[in-house]
């Protein structure tokens, strides 16, 4: 599938999910999911962000630690209804207060934006709706001293995936960092292995209810996501999972840096 028939896809979805996603982070009212298995997914919403969300955090923050400058620029790929940029904003001027922090989130879904500009509309903050791949995207605080993604790279198939990691790359500093946070097999004993297609099956299915179409979610080992990011042109710096306990499907993290020479 093309890069533009993927996008086309993914923004149908997120937008058909945006009021459940500004539930999970201002606790707005939503309208009763459509199906069972749509039920199931916005259940598990506010709990998987509560735990996603601080160690996005916590991995900006390490950075902010690590800055010699006076400013430092977020660029929130995906940034959805503008959740983890508001957070960011609420938090890390107080513990840096000699930082100015700028942000910019991009997201494919206009209804996405449309929450996030509601919600940020206290902030001066860019949004922006339109794909990262976009070459004449041109952002005010570009180039970016980090860029983060939030379970977004499922969405896309390996081709697909590398194109926008590299628009990424091409709007980051040189030794700018690229945060991901996405979902990986864990696979702690090969037995397990043989629940993987059910499983992903599971997801194709919520998805496929969600876009009224069918739909392919991508799921990857820490191996194939680290790979994808080395042909993109980024540098592994860490990754881990956020919950070692897991033993099939976990949260993955990986902090890579554009090389600086």
């Amino acid at each position: 599938m093309s890069l533009d028939e993927e996008i086309e896809k993914c923004s149908k979805i997120h937008d058909n999910v945006a009021e459940f996603w500004n539930w999970v982070y201002y606790d707005t009212p939503y309208r009763e999911p459509s199906s069972w298995i749509v039920g199931e997914y916005v259940k598990q919403l506010k709990p998987d962000v509560e735990r996603r969300v601080p160690v996005m955090i916590r991995e900006i923050e390490e950075l902010l630690g690590q800055h010699p400058d006076d400013s430092f620029s977020i660029l929130d790929v995906g940034c959805g209804v503008g959740g983890c940029i508001h957070k960011a904003l609420s938090l890390l001027p107080e513990k840096y207060p000699n930082v100015k922090l700028k942000a910019t989130g991009i997201d494919i879904s206009s209804e996405m934006i449309a929450y996030a500009s509601k919600n940020l509309r206290d902030s001066d903050v860019e949004l922006i709706c339109d794909s990262i791949t976009n070459s004449d995207l041109k952002f005010r605080n570009e180039p970016f001293d980090v860029a983060i993604m939030m379970v977004t790279l499922s969405f896309y198939d390996d081709e697909n995936a590398k194109e926008i990691l590299r628009a990424i790359h091409n709007k980051l500093k040189r030794g700018g960092c690229l945060l991901v946070m996405d979902f990986a097999w864990t696979y702690k004993w090969a037995g397990l292995k043989l629940f993987s297609k059910p499983l992903q099956k599971l997801t194709d299915m919520l998805f496929s209810q969600i876009l009224g179409e069918p739909f392919h979610f991508t799921n990857r080992t820490k191996d194939q996501l680290e790979v994808l990011l080395n042909d993109a042109g980024f540098k592994i710096s860490k990754s881990y999972l956020t919950e070692e306990k897991s033993k099939m499907k976990g949260m993955l993290v990986i902090n890579a840096r554009v090389h600086s020479s």
